[in-house]
């Protein structure tokens, strides 16, 4: 998501640049952000482990394993715990959510500029045109380029306008990834804090902390919907309109008969 959002900000405002090297990019920006994401995920190597419990098999941090050999931490280990908390909250959510919000209120604050100038040009050449047409004289023009120039004017609006609503389209679409993501992952972020501040008190709610902590898998789950919302609706319209299609047709022609 951050590499989408980066991408699109520098299309919006570098566009000659991303037509011209910005495809050729792409590869080393995903490159780039799997190789941050294997380095991050390094230590996870050395704090989660394979524990049997009873007849269940579990992937636990070592800090899970220890409370439930001896149900208690020494002061290091829980301040080891606290610090492992606060840097993977950090690096998995806040600073991928701060880049989120920057990068799409720029491109908010750019495209709302845009849309406006683009609706005050588009306005104001069609009425200077139509008020040319209707008091010029000799230098006026013929009927034909009249009527041409109107019917171009008027094609142009509407283009403009067709352009305003799918770039209003695409922006809710991006708002509603980046809310998903801040719901889903939110709350497991707030609990890693309750446990940083209160650990005893986290330990004793810690049964009902699960459902909250399961939040994060919706996120990998509920985003391929959102991509696909639009496209998908799009896809079933049409199939819908090309199956009515013929009997429409048929219709049509008994009604003739």
């Amino acid at each position: 998501m951050v590499c989408i959002a980066l991408y699109r900000l520098s299309a919006l405002r570098y566009p000659l640049w991303v037509n011209a090297v910005g495809h050729s990019r792409v590869p080393r920006m995903l490159i780039l952000a799997w190789a941050l994401a294997v380095v991050t995920m390094l230590p996870q190597m050395l704090v989660w482990n394979e524990v049997q419990f009873s007849n269940i098999t579990q992937c636990v941090t070592v800090w899970t394993e220890i409370i439930n050999k001896r149900e208690k931490l020494s002061e290091s280990e829980l301040r080891n715990m606290k610090l492992y908390s606060i840097q993977n909250a950090t690096i998995i959510f806040y600073i991928p959510l701060m880049i989120l919000v920057a990068c799409y209120v720029l491109i908010l604050k750019d495209i709302y500029k845009t849309l406006n100038t683009d609706t005050e040009c588009s306005s104001a050449a069609y009425l200077s045109e139509m008020s040319s047409s209707k008091t010029g004289g000799k230098a006026a023009l013929h009927k034909k380029d009249q009527e041409s120039f109107v019917t171009l004017t008027t094609r142009t609006v509407r283009g403009q306008e067709k352009f305003r609503r799918a770039k209003v389209r695409s922006l809710r679409i991006t708002l509603l990834l980046i809310l998903t993501y801040a719901v889903t992952w939110l709350p497991y972020n707030l609990l890693s804090w309750w446990m940083v501040l209160h650990w005893d008190s986290y330990r004793e709610n810690l049964d009902s902390n699960y459902i909250l902590n399961s939040l994060v898998v919706l996120n990998s789950v509920i985003n391929p919907f959102i991509y696909g919302r639009c496209q998908g609706i799009r896809f079933l319209f049409k199939c819908r309109e090309r199956l009515a299609a013929p009997k429409t047709k048929k219709i049509c022609k008994l009604l003739q008969n």
